[in-house]
């Protein structure tokens, strides 16, 4: 099956978003990220927007969006639906978090939190079919989730990292930590369930990932970028979190400088920043093969 690149850009942006939804989520039910929640937001927000229109060029014409929601019942109706959601609870969230309304900026935030959890489900569940066994398994929408975890996980944490708070450096370089972890095991489940899927046939074996003609974006993209690279990084990260906060506290309580965040902060952003590049192209890799894979079932299609 060919690559559907608006759809692929639509996936991989709608996991970014859905991620720092729930980064944000998270913060809300620690009471931290408050200097960066209002702007995070608002990423999450126009990713999802970016996605959508990516998404909307997939159906030639764009009025045909409308003829979708005619059939609330279907499972792009539903994937509509919840992009809606989502994009309404982060402007919602955006604006609420630049004002004083904690209760309600809480509230919000977790209704957030919820909508990134279920969009990636959502999004992932409409590509299961019996005609394609490749994308058959309730794997598909995990791995939608759990790579967006990754990404929007990194890049929240980057961001929080980028604002050299010692505290909140710490505890976003773990929740970081947790995404990309998530994030590696979803992506190697899906390509062993590539392996297991029944109906085998050799357009969707394994074989053509380990030595065919996906090994490149399977090996360098998904393997290295995907999985290795993002691990030491987001390690390296979480390292660097504890050290400096170490290193804020003794200068603060030496001189009264508040110089040593600033220098933590960066030592942790940095290798976030580019542990969420690894997963974007690692992503967009996973999904090359995910299409690459997509063979179908010609019984199962002519079915009367």
């Amino acid at each position: 099956m060919a690559v559907q690149w608006p759809l692929l850009i639509f996936s991989v942006l709608l996991g970014v978003s859905s991620g720092i939804l729930v980064f944000l989520g998270v913060g809300e039910i620690k009471g931290v990220f408050k200097k960066s929640r209002s702007v995070l937001a608002i990423c999450a927000l126009v990713l999802l927007v970016i996605g959508g229109c990516a998404s909307a060029f997939h159906l030639d014409h764009i009025d045909r969006a409308l003829y979708i929601l005619g059939n609330p019942t279907s499972s792009f109706s539903r994937e509509l639906f919840a992009v809606g959601f989502a994009a309404v609870m982060a402007l919602v969230y955006a604006i609420l978090s630049r004002k004083d309304y904690p209760k309600p900026t809480k509230v919000i935030g977790i209704l957030g939190m919820v909508a990134g959890l279920v969009l990636p489900l959502v999004a992932g569940t409409s590509f299961m079919m019996a005609a394609r066994p490749a994308w058959d398994s309730f794997l598909m929408p995990l791995m939608y989730l759990g790579t967006g975890l990754g990404m929007g996980f990194a890049f929240g944490a980057a961001f929080v990292a980028g604002k050299g708070d010692g505290a909140e450096t710490g505890f976003a370089a773990k929740l970081a930590l947790v995404g990309v972890v998530v994030s590696a095991v979803v992506s190697l489940a899906y390509v062993a369930w590539i392996g297991m899927a029944p109906h085998p046939d050799p357009s969707r074996s394994v074989d053509l990932l380990f030595s065919g003609s996906l090994a490149m974006p399977f090996w360098l993209g998904v393997v290295v970028l995907g999985v290795v690279i993002p691990l030491v990084l987001a390690f390296v990260a979480l390292r660097s979190a504890g050290k400096g906060g170490s290193v804020a506290v003794a200068s603060v309580g030496a001189d009264g400088t508040a110089a040593a965040p600033a220098t933590a902060g960066l030592g942790v952003s940095a290798p976030l920043w580019m542990a969420f590049v690894c997963l974007l192209v690692g992503n967009v890799a996973l999904r090359v093969i995910m299409y690459g894979v997509a063979t179908s079932v010609e019984q199962l299609i002519y079915v009367f």
